[in-house]
């Protein structure tokens, strides 16, 4: 999607890639700082408001930081471009607040279901007549936070197969060329049944928050003839 490399990229597109690589370089040269920026739950001890802001900067590894930040040099200098750097940098921390917010509020209603109670705590926890795997999905809820610019990014996709539907995108496996306007709504379904089945230590509701606030700002700015 971007001819001539990094240095080709907008201002925003580059400076957000930046301040994503060096966050991983200071949480891997000071390994606390991970909790201090990671999004946990609401009643857990170490969330910290800023944490709504600072989880989308914050990754788990190279590997994590990679595929987003691919992502973002593929696809966030074509939305850049065409929303303007103002308005795609409030795209893109727009969809990851909605990430976020999709991905707690999915938390509160499973630990809600289960114990008729969302201010979690060990406390609680140990104290509920319910089932060990219960204890287990609820303990993961309390203790496991969330990272990544990966809602972010999936706004980002959205967005790129509202306004590109018919540009092709090469797969990977297989390496055949498919149109954003089928691969990005399979994705999105893909990650949909991922998140309902619980596959992997995977924030897959963040993914869909931010697809999903993604695409309605989206909506919001074209009904209204703002670009």
């Amino acid at each position: 999607m971007i001819q001539g490399g990094f240095s080709a990229l907008p201002e925003i597109t580059k400076n957000l890639m930046i301040i994503n690589g060096i966050m991983l370089l200071a949480v891997v040269l000071f390994p606390d700082l991970y909790q201090t920026v990671s999004l946990y739950y609401f009643s857990n001890d170490a969330f910290k408001p800023w944490q709504i802001v600072t989880h989308m900067f914050t990754h788990a590894g190279f590997l994590h930081l990679f595929f987003n930040m691919f992502a973002l040099f593929m696809f966030g200098g074509v939305l850049e471009r065409m929303l303007g750097p103002q308005r795609f940098l409030a795209f893109y921390l727009f969809t990851g607040f909605g990430g976020a917010f999709l991905h707690l509020l999915v938390n509160v209603i499973q630990v809600y279901m289960i114990s008729d109670d969302v201010w979690l705590s060990r406390e609680l926890i140990s104290s509920l007549d319910v089932s060990i795997s219960d204890k287990r999905e609820l303990m993961a809820i309390y203790l496991t936070p969330m990272v990544g610019a990966s809602g972010a990014v999936f706004g980002i996709l959205t967005a790129f197969g509202v306004l590109f539907p018919n540009a092709r995108l090469m797969l990977l496996f297989p390496p055949i060329p498919v149109k954003a306007k089928i691969f990005i709504p399979i994705l999105i379904v893909l990650e949909l049944f991922s998140g309902i089945a619980g596959q992997g230590n995977i924030a897959h509701f963040a993914h869909l928050g931010g697809a999903l606030f993604g695409y309605l700002l989206l909506k919001y700015w074209r009904k209204n003839d703002t670009f």
